[in-house]
């Protein structure tokens, strides 16, 4: 059986209607001038996707990494990371775990470093606390750190978040994630706002396998993408946040 890759078309589809790669890495050079993680020699990323972003960020933080470990629901997904990781990260010994981050039982052995990009939603807001609890006390190393990217300004006026609140998922507002993380015992250790453009006009059936998992209410279809989408510009403003929260004890 062939395997299906349509969630990865997706994410590709996506990320061609936009310029957050090329912004990302932009503010990575500028981040790793001021933050030093050199010292990192382990990283645990939940819900890395295909790991693009993950991987860049190891790369320009200069960590000589020997252990990676990815927790990736998504079979195809798991198998391209599996690759990147192979020829990016060729000296580290690598782990991916085809499961998800709530049925996961934790690494072995604490890692310097965990990477939550763009999975707040994985973890109900009720949950979510005691998870990062459960991240600070047994799955990360005295002063190891969390690297979160997260939406924010999710009410500015021309802002692409308008499509999410259209399907019922809103973005959670970052100021309860960031809340959140500091009652867990994390302490902020550096944050960067970072403002991209994305083009939702006229979506197409590419981009069905992405925001399935946001909407709740069953198949989601074309029609009902579109009316999501309507009135949004060419170039819509997105705003994310990454942060980086260090526990220290």
């Amino acid at each position: 059986m062939a395997m299906d890759e349509s969630y990865l078309k997706a994410l590709a589809a996506f990320r061609e209607r936009g310029n957050y790669q090329e912004v990302f890495v932009n503010v990575l050079s500028k981040i790793f001038t001021v933050v030093k993680l050199g010292g990192i020699r382990s990283c645990l990323a939940i819900g890395p996707g295909d790991g693009w972003y993950e991987i860049e960020f190891l790369k320009h933080c200069e960590a000589n990494i020997s252990k990676f470990i990815g927790i990736e629901p998504d079979h195809a997904s798991a198998e391209h990371l599996r690759r990147s990781l192979r020829s990016s990260l060729p000296g580290a010994e690598s782990e991916v775990f085809e499961t998800t981050v709530q049925t996961w039982e934790g690494p072995s052995v604490p890692v310097d470093l965990i990477t939550m990009f763009h999975v707040s939603f994985f973890v109900p807001a009720g949950d979510r606390q005691e998870f990062l609890k459960k991240v600070r006390d047994s799955w990360l190393v005295s002063g190891g750190y969390v690297a979160v990217v997260k939406a924010c300004h999710t009410n500015a006026p021309n802002g692409a978040h308008v499509m999410f609140e259209r399907l019922g998922a809103p973005h959670t507002a970052w100021e309860e994630i960031e809340a959140d993380f500091l009652n867990a015992g994390f302490t902020k250790h550096y944050a960067h706002e970072i403002h991209v453009l994305i083009d939702l006009t006229s979506p197409d059936e590419n981009l069905i396998p992405l925001f399935q998992p946001r909407f709740k209410k069953g198949p989601l279809t074309l029609d009902i993408l579109r009316d999501a989408c309507k009135g949004l510009e060419a170039k819509s403003d997105e705003f994310h946040i990454i942060a980086v929260f260090k526990r220290t004890d």
